[in-house]
């Protein structure tokens, strides 16, 4: 139903959008098989730090589903034009050098592989998910693409299906790898929110926290929307937007992606 979607305008945007219906429609189609997904993801902000810096992101995104199982790998290309001191750390954007000056550079950003477990409300009385992620250093560090280190992060949500509303609230933790002269730190990450099922369609409304990773940084607290509705039997449209509501978050971002059943 989203709540596991890491919303911070990098390549998990589309790997979560492809698990965006997956529990709440469940009821009505069948989530089994491949989908693949593109989509366009546009940022801006400050991250904490004292200049702005755009960020476009354009995803692209494989799941497979089978059962309860739930497994995506994704992969962007990014622009990004503004301060060097933010790096794309597959979540959005991290400062790990203040003193940077700015600059505008594009180029693929790094994997990410994700899995996802859950376990029906008919077994529990609540929908649990758990996930687990790996990020793989495919962007380049020296055009600050990426951070060039392995990270993993932990995930768990628990919903709870209240006639067309569900409620949620997840929890995650990341683990960075530490860049040469840098200083990541682990960090913690929340959402809370509901989705409403609109016949086939989806609209989502949440709160999202996440601690910033870098001392030279603040945490992010965000609202965010978004509404998935098919267009075809095989092929589902998600648009969404966030705002920002403190400095270390984007101030806005907006962005819309294409799935489509295998």
């Amino acid at each position: 139903m989203g709540a596991n979607m890491t919303k911070y305008k990098a390549l998990a945007v589309t790997g979560a959008m492809l698990g965006l219906i997956g529990a709440a429609q469940a009821k009505a189609n069948s989530g089994d098989g491949i989908a693949a997904s593109v989509g366009g993801d546009f940022s801006s902000g400050t991250y904490g730090g004292d200049t702005r810096t755009d960020i476009l992101v354009v995803p692209l995104a494989l799941r497979y589903r089978a059962g309860n199982l739930r497994v995506t790998v994704a992969l962007p290309w990014l622009h990004i034009a503004g301060s060097s001191a933010v790096v794309s750390d597959g979540d959005g954007g991290v400062i790990i050098d203040p003193h940077a000056p700015g600059s505008s550079r594009s180029g693929v950003g790094d994997m990410s592989i994700a899995g996802a477990y859950s376990i029906p409300e008919e077994a529990l009385g609540l929908r649990l998910e758990m996930g687990a992620r790996v990020k793989l250093p495919t962007g380049s560090r020296a055009k600050a693409l990426g951070t060039g280190k392995v990270d993993f992060a932990l995930s768990a949500e628990v919903s709870k299906t209240l006639g067309k509303f569900t409620p949620f609230i997840s929890a995650g933790y990341r683990l960075p790898g530490q860049p040469k002269g840098s200083d990541l730190r682990n960090s913690w990450s929340a959402s809370a929110g509901s989705s409403l099922m609109i016949g086939k369609s989806v609209l989502i409304g949440s709160y999202d926290y996440r601690q910033a990773s870098s001392a030279l940084a603040s945490g992010s607290h965000e609202i965010f929307g978004a509404f998935s509705a098919p267009v075809s039997h095989r092929l589902t449209l998600t648009v969404y937007g966030s705002g920002g509501l403190s400095k270390g978050a984007p101030a806005y971002g907006v962005g819309s992606s294409l799935t489509l059943k295998i």
